[in-house]
């Protein structure tokens, strides 16, 4: 099995933690590199712990993905209306894998 190469998808600062980090940051002015540094140290420890949870979610969900296609990464990232299963009070902390994609996976990984 092969694992996607420099897949945004796999890696979760790419995912959504940079972009999401990047687009508060750039709402405020920084005139220095120190101001800069405390803006971004600001909106990282505003930063709402459940946008964390979400994009754990959906990396689970790209990994889960990439299994079923023995390595491939020819998959969208999966939707699994994460907002309404949060308003709802039913959104997981970790997704299930199917027992038999993971011994198939296991499977293929020892040969």
């Amino acid at each position: 099995m092969q694992q996607p190469s420099n897949s945004p998808d796999m890696n979760f600062l790419d995912l959504g933690l940079f972009s999401s980090l990047h687009s508060m940051s750039d709402t405020l002015v920084s005139n220095s590199l120190d101001e800069l540094i405390n803006n971004v140290q600001h909106e990282y420890d505003a930063y709402d712990a459940n946008k964390i949870n979400r994009i754990f979610l959906t990396l689970q969900g790209c990994l889960i993905e990439v299994m079923k296609r023995g390595g491939g990464n020819d998959y969208k990232i999966p939707h699994m209306y994460k907002d309404g299963l949060e308003r709802a009070g039913n959104l997981p902390n970790v997704l299930d894998c199917d027992h038999e994609l993971y011994e198939s996976v296991m499977q293929a990984v020892a040969n």
